[in-house]
């Protein structure tokens, strides 16, 4: 049997340095790529949206095949994005974007969909720099829940490039999920090092990377 630090590694897969790619129904096009995900590891990850193997009409997307994306609400609100990594209740969240494409629409997007709506405009790093901000930039709602990337249309993954210098990825904590006992420690979140674009940067992970 596989441990849980092979299977997160397992799940990351082909997500890392991809670009994702959202065709708004006016064809614009909109791109970011992939910087910062978390792993979630199926029935026996106590942060799991599938932890003890529960499966209802809320998660069913992290029981379908690898590529379908699982869209939950969040404070009634706001949204976060997985991708459906074994079928067997695991899958990866996104949690930021780099903003290569479409930023003036993201941006307008953000300032659109955001509570407390303000006057100031959001830097690019800001557009996708957590998992409800990025789809806020990218239009992304509940209508996601259970659609195929590999067929989508509106909504797919393409193969990205990073130089040698950008490669590192660091592995830290998830972030909020500190109900979930020794699970809240495990490094499950994996970012691009020295990314301005990731949302929350654990010094403490980079120093030990690096020793």
């Amino acid at each position: 049997m596989m441990e849980w630090w092979d299977k997160a590694l397992a799940r990351l897969g082909h997500l890392a340095h991809s670009v994702l790619v959202r065709r708004l129904p006016n064809g614009t096009e909109l791109r970011g790529r992939v910087v910062e995900t978390e792993a979630y590891l199926g029935p026996e990850d106590e942060a799991a949206h599938s932890r003890g193997g529960r499966q209802t009409p809320r998660n069913r997307g992290m029981f379908m095949k690898p590529g379908t994306l699982y869209v939950y609400i969040i404070y009634g609100m706001y949204f976060c994005m997985n991708v459906s990594s074994r079928g067997d209740g695991a899958c990866i969240l996104l949690r930021a974007l780099e903003p290569l494409g479409g930023l003036e629409t993201m941006r307008q997007l953000r300032s659109t969909l955001r509570k407390g709506t303000a006057c100031r405009i959001l830097k690019d790093r800001e557009l996708c720099s957590g998992p409800s901000k990025l789809c806020q930039a990218l239009a992304i709602d509940k209508s996601f829940d259970q659609r195929d990337l590999a067929k989508d249309e509106a909504l797919w993954l393409e193969r990205g490039s990073l130089g040698p210098s950008e490669q590192a990825v660091v592995a830290a904590a998830r972030v909020g999920i500190g109900y979930s006992g020794e699970w809240a420690q495990k490094p499950l979140r994996f970012y691009i090092q020295g990314s301005p674009w990731v949302s929350v940067v654990d010094k403490v992970a980079e120093q030990d990377a690096r020793a």
